[in-house]
């Protein structure tokens, strides 16, 4: 049974670690030393090794446990193993319902979200409005309006910049009106 202390740090590195270095085995591993590796896992980890401990202890330990027998199940099944290790190679720590689990982007925050004044918030709004109807440049003086009023707000003057490439790279309209030339 292992110690709080070894316990709460072995949670902390779990998310960090792939299911190798949770089962403490090399990737090349035969699957008998795989089986050999889950036991041992589970001798100190087990919950139930947790009973007359306090019931923090044991949750910590469920949740090691948890990500233990996850990675039993991927390396424990060579066609599971196989797409767990082609993810690996991409960084990916874990193989979750069959496929490679990837933190989701954080979300980015709207304009808005990143004006501080309320003038500037409004301004900001509109802005965003602006944006999700294409309508950048109105956008871009929207924006513009509200950095006045948020001077001193760096993100949305980052946010501007962003927003001035992307005008950039827009393709010019060349539209002519033929009507006018008389």
């Amino acid at each position: 049974m292992a110690t709080l202390y070894a316990l709460q740090t072995r949670l902390a590195l779990v998310d960090e670690q792939s299911y190798y270095e949770i089962l403490r085995v090399p990737s090349g591993a035969p699957s008998s030393e795989i089986k050999a590796a889950f036991h041992e896992f589970a001798l100190d980890c087990h919950p139930d090794q947790y009973v007359d401990a306090p019931s923090f202890e044991g949750q910590i330990a469920g949740e090691i446990f948890k990500r233990g027998v996850e990675a039993y199940r991927v390396l424990s099944k060579p066609a599971a193993r196989s797409r767990y290790d082609q993810g690996l190679l991409h960084g990916h720590l874990r193989l979750v319902d069959g496929t490679n689990s990837v933190p989701p982007p954080p979300r980015m925050l709207t304009l808005e979200e990143v004006a501080i004044r309320p003038k500037a918030k409004q301004l900001a709004l509109k802005a965003d409005r602006m944006i999700s109807a294409g309508r950048l440049d109105d956008a871009r003086v929207a924006l513009v309006t509200a950095i006045q009023e948020d001077y001193d707000n760096d993100d949305l003057k980052e946010r501007l910049n962003a927003l001035m490439e992307a005008i950039a790279l827009e393709p010019m309209s060349l539209e002519v009106d033929y009507g006018a030339r008389r």
